[in-house]
């Protein structure tokens, strides 16, 4: 993975705004567009590779079972294996021995995640990883050399994409979208996204679409010196306007707005929405000029919620153990004022979810206590963010020590 990943790397830009110039009509899927016009699909991927892109993302955004719900699993396999071998014949015939990576791109779906899905709007977490398992296997049956998940509205989603994609054995890119306060839909923000999902495997975390690239800058620098990975940027070549109207940036007004990412810390970038080929050959001359940023120092004993980096202190002090019943809320913000971690105690299945919902009002870092390894693995995979775990336990603390560093936590 270290030698195939080595920033700084230029990503592409943007599919499906290319397409509608060349006449994808509107609410057509682009992906599907693509398989019916693939001329002018390989055209953009070969404009791209002249542009000295360092990785081609084949346009399979969107095609997995819960996106494409009207499609068969076979049907699905099938234009993701064809997207992929498309894109790799046109970047060959481009790039004249030149190495071009190719990527499978995964899109976040957007809908809540409900445990039981009480609601009957959101979906099961072990069902979205499975969804993100079906389109995974095959772009990587497809000959993918990578995978990104792109577009992502919150840490439960990329933890679902990342957990299967990491099945796989390819390298992961992960990219969440934010609005103009750094926040993802669920309110997910970038620092403890990378905290969280480099602990579990990720080659490199960061932002893509979000506003374009201004105001992205002061995400990465925040997440900077706890970034173990490289960090990504691919912004969208446009941001609102004063009056809500988008305003497009040419390619030299991108390249200038996107030298500040790069001085930010981003070693991976490229373009989203509005970027085309001409915005990217004016970064890879960027690229090519600036050096690396990187922290001086980094800082990975950290734990995390979705909102919250939580920065670990020499000496942990757990509070009691907190039961997870109705008050647990409030028990997570008394236990501030004994403790500098919230000791949580898992019992059954139920609490689990508790937790979820609870765990937002914690301003301490949270440890899990439990007697069971497989209470501890569920929750150490549905738990959006990098948690704690009490290895004081009736279970083996080997075992337990295990399972916790399968899902990125700190064993204590």
């Amino acid at each position: 993975m270290e030698t195939l990943l080595q920033p700084p790397l230029l990503l592409d830009g943007a599919a499906a705004t290319a397409y509608r110039k060349a006449g994808m009509p509107a609410g057509a899927v682009p992906a599907f567009w693509a398989l019916e016009h693939p001329d002018m699909a390989g055209d953009l991927v070969r404009r791209y590779t002249a542009a000295g892109c360092d990785v081609l993302y084949a346009p399979t955004f969107g095609l997995s079972p819960l996106s494409r719900p009207e499609r068969s699993a076979d049907e699905l396999r099938d234009a993701n294996r064809r997207l992929l071998l498309l894109t790799r014949r046109s970047a060959e015939k481009e790039a004249a021995g030149r190495r071009v990576l190719i990527a499978g791109d995964l899109a976040g779906v957007g809908l809540p995640i409900d445990a039981e899905n009480r609601d009957g709007h959101g979906i099961s977490f072990d069902r979205l990883v499975d969804s993100y398992a079906v389109q995974a296997a095959a772009l990587k049956e497809g000959g993918a050399d990578l995978l990104v998940c792109e577009t992502l509205t919150g840490l439960s989603e990329a933890r679902a994409a990342l957990l299967a994609c990491r099945e796989t054995g390819l390298p992961v890119l992960l990219s969440l979208t934010v609005d103009r306060e750094g926040e993802a839909r669920t309110g997910a923000r970038l620092l403890p996204a990378v905290i969280t999902l480099q602990s579990l495997g990720a080659a490199a975390v960061g932002l893509n679409c979000s506003f374009g690239p201004i105001g992205m800058a002061e995400w990465l620098e925040d997440a900077l010196p706890y970034a173990a990975v490289p960090l990504l940027a691919k912004p969208a070549a446009s941001f609102p306007g004063e009056d809500g109207r988008m305003v497009s940036l040419d390619p030299t007004h991108f390249a200038e707005e996107a030298e500040r990412l790069l001085a930010a810390g981003a070693s991976l970038l490229g373009g989203c929405c509005g970027a085309g080929p001409e915005h990217l050959a004016l970064l890879r001359g960027l690229l090519d000029r600036h050096p690396i940023v990187a922290s001086p120092e980094i800082d990975t004993q950290a734990a995390a919620g979705e909102r919250e980096a939580f920065f670990l202190s020499d000496d942990l002090e757990p509070s009691k153990p907190l039961i997870c019943d109705s008050e647990l809320a409030d028990s997570l913000i008394e236990a501030e004022e004994e403790a500098n971690v919230a000791l949580v105690h898992i019992a059954c299945r139920e609490d689990i979810d508790t937790l979820i919902a609870a765990s937002p009002m914690s301003r301490l870092p949270i440890a899990i206590n439990t007697d069971s390894a497989g209470l501890l693995e569920e929750t150490l995979r549905r738990y959006p963010g990098r948690l704690l775990v009490d290895t004081m336990s009736e279970e083996d603390t080997a075992l337990l020590e295990e399972i916790a560093a399968r899902y990125g936590a700190i064993s204590f």
